[in-house]
């Protein structure tokens, strides 16, 4: 199959595309990001015959598209969970359970950074809740920077193990 009636068939069903994939998903970028992708899709792996319905064809891409969406949120979604307090910053109001769960995920990082050893825990604080530089710590608390990088690295590494349990 030409690269020609590929376009042409995506060009004259993209619209209809797009919008069975936002009833599917609730999500206009994400509805867009899946036609581009079924295109993309179909260009790297056009069919090797002849097609009676290409119209068809590119609604089954865009369907099995979906289905890989909606398994890829469920596995990030401990994750997405647990960044939804994000949306606060930002003044967006995440779902109802996206904030009990943010709430819950900032309760259980809150309990595990208590469990730091003290200079841990203020080397972790300042890298990453004031943002500061490792070289400012390092000056701040007068230790080497190789000191800031260990136990931030200890502290991430704790934190990590601890959020995932």
């Amino acid at each position: 199959m030409k690269t020609e009636e590929l376009e042409l068939a995506f060009k004259t069903h993209a619209g209809e595309l797009r919008a069975f994939l936002y009833r599917q998903l609730r999500n206009t970028d994400t509805a867009a990001d899946l036609v581009q992708e079924t295109y993309l899709r179909m260009l790297r792996q056009p069919p090797r015959g002849p097609v009676l319905n290409l119209r068809s064809l590119l609604f089954r891409i865009a369907r099995n598209l979906v289905i890989d969406h909606t398994r890829s949120r469920g596995t990030r979604g401990q994750h997405d969970e647990g960044m939804a307090y994000l949306y606060e910053v930002t003044g967006e109001s995440p779902e109802p359970f996206a904030e009990v769960a943010a709430r819950r995920e900032l309760a259980r990082m809150a309990e595990a950074l208590q469990r730091l050893p003290p200079r841990c825990q203020e080397i972790f604080l300042l890298c990453r809740l004031e943002g500061l530089a490792h070289k400012a710590v390092a000056e701040q608390l007068g230790v080497s920077v190789s000191t800031v990088e260990k136990q931030l690295a200890i502290a991430l590494d704790f934190l990590g193990q601890s959020l995932q349990r």
